[in-house]
């Protein structure tokens, strides 16, 4: 029999259905296990390839690219959906094109591109309101409240998640484990860390009831993070420790290195700094493994705080200096930011007011740009400190007075976002304490879920 003939009567037996069911075979398996997923997802592309079925290779190639992001392989996930994409948009398939945009943002997320990532949020929200897809609307507008989240700007992010909040409520649906755990990250962030706690508590719940392994691994991770700003180590150490367990068995290694930086800044906290260090140093390894500049540019950016507070300074100078190195290089402002104000913060030791101030306004324009009220507070309250420290108390006025409206702005967002009223409709009745305010302002770093 010729190889032509027997290829024929093998096509045969692939039907449109088969190929279905390897793509719902796939987003099943990836649940539990990424590397039978992807398995699932190759035999799927080859089949749907075999006999031109369009449909079912666009969705092989999505679910390929969901599988390759949740192994933290970022180039190779925005490959796949790029030709997941051209296909969609070639046969008019404007449901799977908005899948697709929203996974390729969500991509752009985690590799820390979060222009790339808002831009394609936007190009799927604007796709989802024209052909009057409310219900996966309400998904993407809370992985975009995300990105404006991650870049510093909580008040956009809030408003994300009161039209994504809206949405689902006039559905009549279920407030999705994501928004809980999102929403808890803003509460987080702002310092109020028991409604933090009921947030995450509640995302946990509802994750585990549906099965969601992974995106309660991440959820769990936060509630560790919470009780590090919250001084209780040992509770933070267990539930982070527990988040990496679950990650390393599904090959998440971004979420895991995540967690490693995490007890990094935990044990740092605890001045155990050899600890410390090894958790840092094994971010970082993870961290460039994966090729995510981004996380690299932040942890390089840690590890100078870790030597900072270890007063080895001319360690200190030199992670920042490289984190600001690989932070131009990818035009991450976000880590541009950080950098800067390590470096203030290292002449301000020194009471060198003039190269203090250098970073300080290098810092500031680029926190202002990005609306982050959190980077801003962090800024003028080193100002405060560094002007009292040398007796230029009219400057440290003028520091401290804007430092105050940066906490302001920062405890008024709950109100002014109507988050507030959620809360209280959820018996999330818990006050913002101002001396949480205060301290929540020194750590940046958080997992996030969302939607692939």
């Amino acid at each position: 029999m010729s190889i032509k003939k027997m290829d024929t009567i093998l096509n045969k037996n692939i039907t449109a259905e088969s190929i279905n069911s390897l793509n719902r075979e796939c987003e099943n398996a990836r649940q539990t296990d990424i590397a039978r997923a992807m398995e699932i997802c190759y035999r799927a592309i080859s089949a749907a390839k075999a006999v031109g079925y369009n449909s079912g290779l666009a969705k092989a190639y999505l679910n390929a690219g969901i599988c390759s992001r949740l192994s933290s392989d970022f180039e190779a996930a925005i490959e796949y959906f790029s030709l997941s994409l051209a296909i969609y948009r070639q046969t008019g398939d404007l449901t799977g094109e908005s899948r697709t945009l929203n996974s390729i943002a969500n991509a752009y997320l985690n590799s820390g591109n979060f222009t790339a990532a808002i831009q394609n949020f936007d190009d799927c929200v604007f796709l989802l309101e024209s052909i009057g897809d409310t219900a996966f609307e309400a998904t993407v507008l809370s992985n975009r409240g995300l990105a404006h989240q991650q870049k510093g700007d909580y008040d956009y992010a809030l408003k994300n998640y009161i039209q994504s909040l809206s949405l689902h409520i006039s559905h009549k649906k279920q407030i999705p484990y994501y928004l809980y755990n999102n929403i808890g990250i803003v509460y987080l962030e702002i310092g109020n860390y028991e409604a933090a706690l009921k947030y995450f508590f509640s995302a946990l719940k509802s994750e585990e009831h549906e099965g969601k392994i992974i995106e309660a691994s991440y959820t769990t991770a936060n509630i560790g993070r919470t009780y590090q700003y919250m001084g209780d180590y040992t509770n933070a150490i267990t539930y982070l420790s527990e988040a990496s367990i679950i990650m390393n068995k599904f090959g998440d290694i971004q979420g895991e290195s995540q967690v490693f930086s995490n007890l990094g800044k935990t044990y740092m906290k605890m001045k155990c700094f050899p600890e410390a260090m090894k958790y840092m140093n094994r971010a970082l390894k993870y961290y460039n493994g994966i090729k995510d500049k981004s996380s690299v540019a932040h942890t390089l950016c840690e590890t100078g705080e870790l030597y900072f507070e270890m007063n080895d300074f001319s360690s200190a100078r030199k992670y920042f200096n490289e984190c600001l190195e690989m932070a131009t290089e990818i035009d991450d402002e976000l880590n541009e930011t950080r950098s800067y104000l390590g470096m203030a913060k290292l002449y301000s030791k020194f009471l060198d007011l003039e190269k203090t101030q250098e970073y300080l306004d290098m810092a500031e324009k680029l926190a202002d740009k990005r609306n982050s009220l959190k980077d801003l507070s962090r800024i003028y309250n080193l100002g405060h400190e560094s002007y009292l420290s040398a007796g230029k108390t009219e400057e440290a006025k003028l520091y401290l007075n804007k430092y105050r409206k940066c906490l302001d702005s920062l405890l008024s967002l709950e109100e002014d976002n109507c988050i507030k009223t959620f809360t209280e409709f959820n018996n999330f009745d818990i006050e913002i304490k101002s001396e949480n305010l205060v301290n929540a302002y020194k750590t940046t770093s958080y997992l996030s879920t969302k939607v692939a």
